[in-house]
């Protein structure tokens, strides 16, 4: 063999050696950086969605919490709706959830089931439209009074978001989420026999400050004593006994914060009268 096939079958068997050589390298940097991935979004979402496999309400001590992406942000809404001063809150995105849970189509609603009998709601273009929040934790400033019930869960407006002021996004306390569909939530309270329109809109003014508490036809929170029970509604003595009453627990200055003067003005405190007496009336007869 001269020296030209001597070379020729010296450079072959190098390349052969180097090309395995460069396999083995690969291999090695596979199983390196396999275990990595781990920490891909894309493998944190698939955890996400069978997470949310086939759940119709997500509670408080769910794992997806842990999986959520969460970030410290402050509030002037609700700063200014309690009156407090530089709050902060460590959230989570509704809508990130929405995603996870994927509620059925027709799902326009979230109940919001609380720990001391509150029952708020939102619905689902509240969260997109708004860009709603979850706070996991509230820190308030040092030396602030916190009532009982402002404890997480806490529905949260972020400061890009400008929504009106209601009560149902101050909802705390929260321990479930239930997906439901507003016309069947609602169904029971649509079908009382309202004579006029005052009445008509009163109800709706006690759908968004006051059913959370005190539930009427089955249907809201029992946080607060029965309306129609307690009070003669029908009679001047127990409209100004309801009103004396109304004040003292929800106008300004009250123990619990709970200001429902934020959103009601005094017409429509008469219509939410309106509609009291007229329920009343079809309650009596």
């Amino acid at each position: 063999m001269n020296l030209n096939s001597k070379l020729r079958n010296l450079f072959k068997l190098n390349r052969w050696s180097n090309r395995k050589i460069i396999l083995s390298l690969s291999l090695l940097l596979v199983v390196f950086f396999l275990p990595s991935c781990e920490s891909f979004p894309v493998f944190n979402d698939t955890l996400l969605r069978q997470a949310g496999k086939g759940s119709k309400s997500v509670t408080s001590r769910d794992s997806v919490f842990d999986l959520l992406e969460k970030k410290w942000i402050s509030s002037t809404y609700f700063d200014q709706g309690l009156k407090y001063e530089s709050s902060r809150m460590k959230v989570v995105s509704l809508s990130e959830l929405l995603k996870v849970y994927s509620p059925d189509e027709n799902v326009d609603a979230i109940l919001l089931n609380c720990a001391d009998g509150y029952q708020g709601i939102i619905s689902i273009n509240d969260v997109k439209n708004y860009d709603l929040q979850l706070a996991l934790i509230i820190e308030l400033p040092q030396g602030t009074a916190r009532p009982y019930w402002l404890q997480p869960l806490l529905i949260v407006v972020p400061n890009h978001a400008k929504p009106p002021l209601s009560e149902r996004f101050f909802t705390a306390n929260i321990t479930e989420l239930r997906f439901v569909r507003l016309v069947d939530y609602y169904s029971s309270l649509y079908s009382l026999d309202l004579r006029n329109a005052y009445a008509q809109f009163g109800l709706e003014l006690f759908k968004d400050n006051c059913l959370f508490c005190h539930s009427i036809n089955k249907v809201g929170g029992n946080k607060g004593t029965s309306l129609l029970s307690t009070f003669d509604l029908i009679s001047d003595e127990g409209i100004n006994n309801f009103k004396e009453k109304f004040f003292k627990m929800h106008g300004r200055d009250n123990n619990t914060t709970q200001n429902t003067g934020l959103f009601l003005t005094n017409d429509q405190f008469d219509a939410l009268l309106e509609f009291l007496y007229e329920i009343s009336a079809n309650h009596s007869n």
